[in-house]
């Protein structure tokens, strides 16, 4: 292994070949990563995972700007949560999970994790080459954020090869489902119907990908069933208590009908006693 001083100056040398102006970020807001931010950072430098360490700088600069769904108190005031949070929580989950990996793979993964939604989300000329050509991460990388990365437009069965394809790569497999792991985690923040799509696409296409990669990757059996289990458990919670908020709705709804039709009642046995007694005063003239 080199020596850290060999791994930093390496490190500098590829952020200066990446630039201070796609580095930039918005330091207000770093409080909100800085705990699995500077874990990934200390992690990397001392494994010396170059690739690990450029891409979570890259990721913080390129991804500035953009914010989750989600939002984090502090002091009572709302923030929204910046969108790096994301990759950088994947990648933490992946290297959390001790994967039986050699040490080029894991920088590779680690690295890929960071970058999995550039190309989905962040408009590059070249297709994704600026992250080899310009920022100077490994082929390898580039190859497995490739895998992961779907068009909008996909037919079904575009999908289905899509997820075919990933299950065939051992790395893209591995960063898609941990991906997933970490979006279900934000499913309370969806709507009813989103959830129910989400549960839907996650058993048509994560749990095969999964089964296929615990059959052909033996040595990665242990790490699929954690994040299959995680997965698992959280789509079936979401699933539970989106079941019961449509129940209560469905009440709510049924409720409010009985309502509405009492109303009507009520006041066309209104309009009838008004009418009569203006015909009654009538009569009495």
């Amino acid at each position: 292994m080199k020596s850290y001083r060999e791994f930093d100056n390496q490190l500098q040398r590829m952020l200066r070949r990446i630039g201070a102006e796609t580095l930039s970020y918005h330091e207000d807001e770093f409080w909100m990563i800085q705990s699995d931010f500077e874990f990934i950072e200390y992690y990397a430098a001392k494994n010396r995972l170059i690739n690990t360490a450029a891409a979570l700088q890259l990721a913080r600069g390129l991804h500035d700007g953009v914010y989750r769904k989600a939002t984090v108190i502090r002091d009572d005031v709302s923030y929204k949560l910046p969108y790096v949070i994301h990759p950088i929580q994947v990648c933490r989950v992946l290297i959390e999970l001790n994967i039986p990996l050699p040490h080029e793979e894991l920088d590779i993964l680690f690295a890929s994790a960071l970058c999995h939604d550039m190309l989905e989300d962040i408009e590059f000329p070249r297709n994704g080459r600026e992250l080899t050509e310009d920022y100077g991460l490994d082929e390898k990388v580039l190859e497995t954020v490739r895998a992961v990365t779907k068009r909008r437009d996909f037919t079904e069965e575009e999908e289905l090869q899509h997820f075919k394809a990933i299950a065939r790569h051992k790395l893209a497999m591995l960063v898609k489902a941990a991906d997933r792991g970490n979006n279900v985690e934000d499913l309370y923040n969806r709507s009813s119907w989103k959830v129910h799509e989400y549960v839907g696409e996650t058993r048509k296409y994560f749990f095969p990908m999964l089964s296929y990669g615990a059959e052909h990757y033996p040595e990665l059996g242990s790490t699929i069933s954690i994040i299959r289990d995680k997965i698992f458990s959280l789509t079936v919670a979401a699933e539970f208590l989106v079941g019961r908020y449509d129940q209560q709705e469905a009440e709510f709804r049924k409720t409010l009908e009985v309502l509405r039709k009492e109303n009507l009642e009520l006041r066309t046995t209104w309009n009838r006693l008004w009418h009569q007694s203006l015909m009654e005063d009538e009569q009495k003239r």
